[in-house]
């Protein structure tokens, strides 16, 4: 991971573009973990298409996605996180991933689940 340009508005663009390419690779080389990274990318895909989390630093940790809003590597996650499930579905996390907010059958219907539970956005 390239840490030079975190915290910044360009560090954090330049992980969305690596994130879903890293996901896409690990996809293709198939094996046990294929399934899990087709549900992570899914997330990631339609994460990206909301400016509410594409200002984020988007991270994965074990098929979960996360985000931090400090724009930069995160110490700790301060947002909702999402993970597939092995039925297919999706799942949104507390931040503290202790809590299920809710399930939801499709990414782009986990992402709004989990943009709903964003903080109001400080001016």
């Amino acid at each position: 991971m390239n840490l030079q340009d975190s915290g910044t508005h360009a560090g954090v663009e330049a992980r969305w573009q690596r994130l879903p390419t890293t996901w896409r690779l690990m996809v293709e080389r198939g094996g046990s973990q294929a399934a899990a990274g087709r549900g992570v990318l899914a997330l990631i895909e339609a994460a990206a298409a909301q400016p509410e989390l594409r200002r984020l630093y988007p991270f994965t940790s074990r098929c979960v996605l996360r985000f931090g809003s400090r724009g930069c590597v995160p110490t700790e996650a301060d947002a909702p996180a999402l993970e597939p499930t092995r039925d297919g579905r999706f799942r949104v996390l507390s931040p503290s991933l202790q809590r299920v907010i809710g399930e939801a059958d499709s990414a782009q219907e986990a992402v709004a689940l989990a943009v709903a539970q964003l903080p109001p956005r400080s001016a």
